[in-house]
Order: C-alpha cells, then structure tokens, then sequence
C-alpha cells in the first residue's frame, strides 16, 4: 500500500520506518525541509536503541522515502505534534493543516488515521469536517479513525510492536481496515472502540500516572515538613497489597504526562489541575533546595538534562525548567545521552559548591564519591532520584540531601 506519515518526530518516524520494513511504500511528510532532506539520504538524528539501524534497513529497502508536499497516497497517517500554549490549552494547529492538506488528495477508498494524541470530540468534531471539504463523505467514501500512540523514549522499537493498540473507528469498517494494517507488525492486542473513546482512553492513561507521581511529591513534601523519609515510607507503604506509591522527583518531563492532563480538564479546576500543579511545582521545590544550601554566586553542578532516564529526549525537561530559575548561580551541565551535554563529569564538577542529580541515568551508577568531592570546591550534594547510596557519600564528607527526606534517616 501507498501510506502517507505526516510529521517526522519521535512517533511519525519510526512509525513510516515499521511501515516500510514491513514492504509498504513510505511517504514521509513534514513542513520541516531539513528532516525531509535527511530523510532522503538515509541520514537520521533520532538516538534510540536500535532504531537508527532499523531506518537505515528502511531507507535501503527503497520503501521509506519523504517530501515536503502531501501525495495522494491509500492510507494517511497523522503524527503532528498537539502542544499546549501558554494557557495551558490545547494547540491544534497541526491537526487542522495535516487535515486540510489531506483533503486536498483525498480519493474515495482512503483510510485516515489520527495517532497524534488529542481532547475528546477532535476526530468526529475537528478532523472529520476538515477532511469533508474534499466533497467526500466519511464513512461513506472513505474512512475514517483514531489509533493513539502508546511508547516510551528509549523503547520506540518494542514498544511499537508489543504494545496492545487501540483503534477508534467512525465505523467497523473503519476500523476493521485500520486493524488489518496495523496487525503487519502489532504483535499486541488490538482493541476496538469509537474514537472519542479511544481519545479519551490515551488521556485517562497518561493522567493517571501524572496523578499518582503528583501524590507521591505531595508526600515527600510532607515527609521533608515532618522530619522523615518518603523513600521509606514508600517501600513500606508498598508491602500493603493494594498500595502502590509512584516515586517523587524533581517534576514530570517529556511531551505526554506534562501535556495531556490538561487535554481532559480544559482549564477547569479539580483535582486534575491540581496535580499538574504539584508536579510543575517541584522544580521550584528543587530550587529552594539548591539555594539554601548554596552561597550567593556559587558554582552548580547539575547531573542529568533530559526529561527521564537513559534517553536523549529534553522535552519538558525538568532540568531545562530548573536552569530559568537558578539566574543567580554558575550552572555546569552533564548529561551523557545529551550531545550538547556530553562531557567529562570531572570537568563539570571540578570547584562547584553544589552537586544536584536530576536524572537516574545507568551512567551515574559508577561514580565515586569521594573521587567527585576532592574536584568539588563544596560539599553539597542534592539526590533529586533516590539513585545514589547515602551512606557512600556521607562517609565521604558530603552533606547529602535527599528529595523527600530530611534527618533523622536511619
């Protein structure tokens, strides 16, 4: 089949590669002209495990190829991004133009599939009159669903073809064509739903978790207030068979839990709202924290700059956050998944008064405590993550500092 991918970011990419290597023929779209370019030279800038190899096996197969003009193609895929705008609420613009310029090829026959994450209502109420312009009926000439995206930077590959996949159809046909085509590489179950459903489901799944890490902060807020340990707390809390605590840290990172939440409540307040709060807060807890315990003008060392571990993904970074507020510090950043970031540690850390961790990257695991303090101008040293062993950097002479717990820890 002719399958049109309009956006080629973390999922559009990867997505027109699975495609390809499955021997369809791969139309990459996006306005970007340099990622269109890069495409067509087989040259690609997403770092993940294994799938830089897997678009090259794309490109070679002569299936995979990208333009910068929408083609009239059997399938199109829309996976644009939906940011939200400084009122928190939902930027569909890239929506509407994926589907204005879809309408303008769009032939009797073709199936279209929005993956982009959205608010309920956009693919019956958004996206459906959009393509109608083309003078083309919906369900009737051409069909018509919405199959959101469900993976993890750092797992792209995997997670494309094990997770369960949902599909929201205007109709069964609809979705019945969408199940076929995904089920050339989904090995998870896919379920089938109306889209509003299935727009609805990828928010509450997302909100969930944001909800649950926004409870865990709020306790080691309180924990830090009451002069114990959220992380023990956690651990004991979590024998209970139906507790399950997340883990606090320094704020939520990435493009779906920071986002979607506010899809759902749409500027309402509640407990949705409030969360979002809570998480987004905590980057300013952090900053508290680095200030009290750092002189006027002092050297920051700041581990960690993407939004999770073990992924050079920076979007909604937690750090990227952290450094507007830090204005009156010298700030040194490490980060080795980061390009711009990638340096030596000891280079970094060398006369700072302050150490933070920000991210739980496998890499920290091997750093030696008292090796890092004799660079080290101060002795401070702030675990945002639960990652290092206390006792190894006390033992050292560090004044440790825990997220979530304050003395006594024993």
């Amino acid at each position: 089949m002719r399958i049109s991918v309009i956006g080629l970011g973390y999922i559009g990419l990867p997505t027109a590669a699975m495609f390809a290597n499955r021997g369809h023929h791969v139309i990459g779209t996006d306005v970007d002209d340099k990622k269109v370019e890069n495409v067509n030279k087989g040259v690609f800038a997403i770092e993940e495990p294994g799938l830089l190899a897997f678009l090259r096996d794309a490109f070679n197969t002569g299936n995979l190829r990208a333009s910068v003009e929408i083609e009239p193609c059997d399938v199109f895929i829309i996976c644009v991004p939906t940011p939200i705008d400084d009122g928190n609420k939902p930027d569909l613009s890239y929506v509407e133009s994926a589907g204005k310029n879809i309408a303008s090829v769009l032939q009797k026959g073709n199936l279209v599939i929005l993956e982009s994450t959205v608010p309920p209502g956009t693919t019956i109420n958004l996206l459906k009159p959009i393509l109608e312009i083309s003078g083309l009926t919906a369900g009737k000439d051409f069909d018509l669903c919405h199959c959101p995206e469900r993976v993890m930077p750092g797992q792209i590959l995997k997670e494309l073809t094990e997770n369960r996949r949902l599909i929201g159809g205007i109709d069964t046909k609809s979705s019945k064509r969408a199940k076929e085509l995904y089920s050339t590489f989904v090995e998870g179950e896919i379920y089938i739903a109306d889209p509003t459903t299935a727009e609805f489901t990828k928010l509450a799944e997302n909100t969930f978790r944001d909800v649950n890490i926004a409870l865990a902060n709020e306790l080691a807020l309180l924990c830090e207030k009451h002069n114990t340990d959220i992380w023990k707390v956690r651990e004991m809390a979590n024998n209970h068979p139906r507790v399950d605590i997340h883990k606090p840290g320094p704020g939520v990172g990435g493009h779906c839990l920071p986002v979607d939440p506010w899809f759902l409540v749409n500027g309402d307040s509640g407990l949705i709202t409030k969360c979002r709060e809570i998480n987004d807060g905590m980057v300013e807890h952090v900053e508290a924290t680095i200030t009290a315990n750092t002189g006027q003008n002092g050297v920051v060392a700041i581990l960690g700059t993407a939004y999770k571990a073990n992924t050079e993904d920076k979007r909604n970074s937690p750090t990227m956050k952290l450094l507007g507020l830090l204005d009156d510090f010298d700030i040194r950043l490490h980060d080795p998944y980061v390009k711009e970031h990638r340096k030596s540690i000891d280079e970094v850390v060398e006369k700072a008064d302050t150490l933070v961790l920000m991210v739980d990257h496998r890499d920290y695991i091997d750093i030696v405590p008292a090796d890092i303090l004799k660079l080290m101008k101060g002795d401070v040293v702030i675990d945002t993550r639960n990652f290092f062993d206390p006792s190894e950097w006390k033992n050292a002479g560090a004044k440790y500092i825990l997220l979530g717990a304050r003395e006594p820890q024993i």
